[in-house]
């Protein structure tokens, strides 16, 4: 395999693996589909430039380079998708710089519009592509000297240039506006990906211009292709890297949802028999099971959100059976198990839920004094979602349910003796 190839490899099997994932995300808002057709043409075109995809489309249609201006105007697309996509994140500040206006849809069109005709126009009459000695195919040395070749590589990749060049700026502007880091991480790294990428056709320029002024270029033909080759491969894998921190962040919370809703199973079973007999009929119609909960990655958020809000309802169910001295003596009995600090805390309501559904289950009068509230949540799922998984397994702790058992008992005894 040629060393350019092996060097692409590299950027186009990610690029796959990228545009599966937001495929299979489902892209709805017009940055998710700027991104995703970013990405899309651009594995295409990394596919098109392996020498065997090459090699195989010439011997299929008997047209040499067949291959080569698609991959050029794929090229193209992307990067004027990308500045598409960096558009769409840059918050808004009054006055723009007056360079802000030559990345609006209009002009980037009007420039891919015109480059591309005239790249297609000129691609004709350029000289025919030839072997380099690694065995890849290298169209750029034939056109040394040629003035149709030359400009076909210039109304490539000049445009690609201004693209990356203002995606870049575009990328610095939202990084110095965000204080979201995540957002600052995203835009830096796609900045340098993009400045990256704008030295490219800066280094192609530089090998036409010896072309045409029969100057000696310093390098090599092999070692002139391999930095094109280095060069488009960390260009891409900034780029990626960039777009996929958002993602890598979406990874980690779905991750994180899917531990919730498994965490949670055992409280919200138990409570579930308290809830109003419409939202107990749903469950039997559309609950999950544990084997959902482990393998469907669907709707991962609202899911468990639906699950601590219904834990939230059955704990307000039960207050009416759950009085002050009931949560004094839940605390004690966690003191006593051993337990401390948050873990004391989260093990006090468990006994209080617990005993409070064996009275309600029992069908014991409600107290006179409830307590005003049991659980303390917040506008975090995944900090609700925490303290709850904290409450679920101490209600699930033979020790502690041992305890409320006792004292749901002891309730019993002292009403009876009254």
């Amino acid at each position: 395999m040629p060393t350019d190839d092996m060097i692409d490899l590299l950027t186009t099997i990610p690029l796959w693996a990228v545009v599966a994932f937001r495929l299979y995300a489902r892209p709805t808002t017009p940055g998710q589909w700027a991104i995703f057709r970013t990405f899309a043409a651009l594995t295409v075109a990394a596919t098109l430039r392996l020498t065997d995809i090459e090699h195989g489309i010439a011997d299929l249609t008997g047209i040499r380079d067949l291959a080569i201006l698609p991959k050029h105007l794929l090229v193209m697309l992307a990067c004027f998708s990308l500045l598409g996509w960096v558009e769409t994140v840059v918050p808004p500040r009054e006055p723009e710089p007056s360079w802000r206006r030559w990345t609006s849809l209009k002009y980037r069109v009007a420039l891919y519009g015109v480059t591309g005709i005239a790249a297609a126009v000129t691609f004709p009459y350029a000289a025919p592509s030839v072997e380099a000695p690694d065995g890849s195919t290298d169209f750029a040395t034939p056109q040394l000297g040629n003035l149709a070749g030359t400009l076909h590589l210039v109304t490539y990749l000049l445009p690609m240039g201004i693209a990356l060049s203002l995606s870049a700026l575009l990328c610095i502007t939202a990084a110095r506006r965000s204080d979201v880091r995540l957002l600052r991480l995203c835009m830096g790294l796609m900045a340098a990906g993009a400045g990256a990428g704008a030295l490219y056709p800066v280094y192609r320029f530089t090998f036409l211009a010896c072309g045409l002024t029969h100057w000696s270029y310093p390098l090599s033909e092999a070692g002139f292709q391999r930095g094109g080759a280095l060069i488009q491969a960390v260009t891409i894998l900034l780029v990626i890297a960039g777009s996929s921190v958002r993602a890598a962040d979406v990874i980690v919370r779905s991750i994180r949802y899917r531990r919730g809703l498994i965490a949670l199973r055992p409280l919200w079973q138990e409570l579930a028999s308290v809830l109003p007999p419409d939202v107990i009929l749903n469950h039997f119609k559309n609950g999950t099971s544990l084997k959902d909960d482990r393998r469907r990655l669907r709707d991962l958020y609202g899911r468990l959100d639906e699950r601590v809000v219904e834990i939230s309802d059955a704990t307000f169910e039960l207050v009416p059976w759950i009085c002050s001295d009931l949560r004094r003596q839940a605390l004690a009995a966690a003191r006593s198990a051993g337990l401390h600090g948050t873990d004391a805390r989260a093990a006090r309501v468990a006994i209080c839920l617990r005993v409070g559904r064996m009275k309600a289950l029992d069908g014991e009068d409600q107290v006179l004094r409830p307590a005003v509230s049991l659980l303390s949540l917040h506008n975090d799922l995944l900090d609700n979602a925490a303290w709850l998984a904290r409450v679920a397994h101490h209600y699930t702790s033979p020790r502690l349910a041992e305890a409320a058992t006792e004292l749901a008992g002891q309730k019993t005894l002292q009403k009876a003796a009254a």
